[in-house]
């Protein structure tokens, strides 16, 4: 997959090891942020977030990305697609930001590039999507983005409602 990848606004590219901290302080430390996330997580639970996502792209050519503001340089949050379960087949849109970014449409615009990347080069006919019942803002974003739900279901230890998004028909 070719990263960079820059909208109007962001930059989303490669994790790095030297992300850690400010990753940490943007989002995985932020209690607000993680709030529907499964809680804030220490340093050491961000690091191995950090190399999960290093290791999805080094094997998966896709992981979760850092996204960065491009006016100020800064990490605002993560947006990428991961697998929904090691078994597959489900490939998985997933974002989240600090909570000092919320209310920008950077979910929006992040995921919009994510889902053409998906369609795109990498040649997805199906994305996923699970966001908890009590994320209004994810599900606005999803249903913006065109996602279908189709009730719940028990992943990563909650009930989370479970949306699909199909590869748009080609027209001649």
């Amino acid at each position: 997959m070719a990263l960079p990848i820059f909208t109007d606004r962001l930059v989303l590219r490669a994790y790095e090891e030297d992300d850690l901290q400010q990753l940490h302080a943007v989002l995985y430390g932020d209690e607000a942020a993680m709030r529907l996330l499964g809680g804030p997580r220490d340093l050491p639970g961000t690091r191995a977030a950090l190399e999960r996502s290093i290791r999805q792209q080094e094997f998966g050519g896709y992981s979760f990305w850092p996204v960065i503001e491009r006016e100020s340089g800064l990490m605002c949050g993560e947006a990428g697609l991961f697998p929904l379960a090691a078994d597959g087949p489900d490939v998985a849109l997933g974002y989240a930001f600090g909570s000092a970014y919320w209310g920008r449409g950077y979910a929006t615009e992040a995921a919009t590039a994510v889902i053409a990347e998906a369609f795109g080069e990498l040649a997805m006919d199906r994305l996923v999507a699970i966001t908890r019942e009590d994320n209004l803002g994810s599900r606005h974003v999803l249903g913006k983005l065109g996602f279908r739900e189709h009730g719940l279901r028990h992943v990563w230890g909650a009930e989370q409602i479970f949306f699909t998004l199909q590869r748009p028909a080609a027209t001649a």
